[in-house]
């Protein structure tokens, strides 16, 4: 039985950041596969309409092609329209009851998950790996820890993993302003921003 992080974000673009996170919690022997899995809603941020579900899913599948370890999965962006992440890891847990999943977080979503919808069904589906614990002091981060495990039944771990600095909304602002972001993300997701002319202004 198979360990598979799921890393899901709307990849707007897939960044260095995503992929350090995955090769770390690969390499840590927490999980066996990562697999990425963008969002497939479109929405505005700021005014900036967002790439279509395909388009976003096109440069994950880009930065990921030579790890065998990783996988793009396209779930979300065929789907469609809202969706909940019970409803998400409920679904992969259908499709594929041979593997365990682990749900990757930032390590400030345990102050929040409890609002999410059908918090509960969320805990039972996979474990939490909490990532980027950094910002937030260890002890209060155990304390939410177990206050979850113990109203939950929650599965979490903690992953010693540094923030990345990186977002997409900086990288898309960099390339809007003509900068330079060969550092920020994969050589071949670069080529497909400029071949597609994305986030220009």
């Amino acid at each position: 039985m198979a360990r598979i992080g799921i890393l899901g974000g709307s990849f707007h673009p897939i960044h260095n950041g995503h992929l350090l996170l995955g090769e770390y919690c690969l390499s840590s022997d927490m999980v066996d596969e990562i697999w990425y899995m963008p969002t497939g809603i479109s929405y505005f941020k700021k005014g900036e309409p967002m790439l279509s579900g395909e388009e976003r899913l096109h440069m994950v599948e880009l930065a990921i092609a030579s790890d065998p370890r990783m996988k793009a999965l396209d779930l979300e962006v065929k789907r469609g329209g809202n969706s909940y992440t019970y409803e998400t890891l409920e679904k992969l847990r259908t499709l594929y009851p041979e593997h365990d999943f682990y749900f990757i977080v930032g390590a400030d979503c345990l102050f929040t998950i409890e609002t999410w919808k059908e918090a509960q069904r969320i805990f039972d589906a996979a474990v939490l790996l909490a990532a980027g614990r950094n910002r937030i002091s260890k002890c209060d981060l155990e304390a939410k820890a177990n206050e979850l495990k113990n109203r939950f039944h929650a599965r979490i771990q903690f992953i010693e993993f540094p923030e990345s600095p990186l977002s997409s909304t900086m990288i898309r602002e960099k390339i809007a302003n003509g900068e330079d972001v060969s550092e920020d993300v994969p050589p071949a997701v670069l080529e497909e921003i400029q071949r597609k002319h994305y986030f220009l202004k």
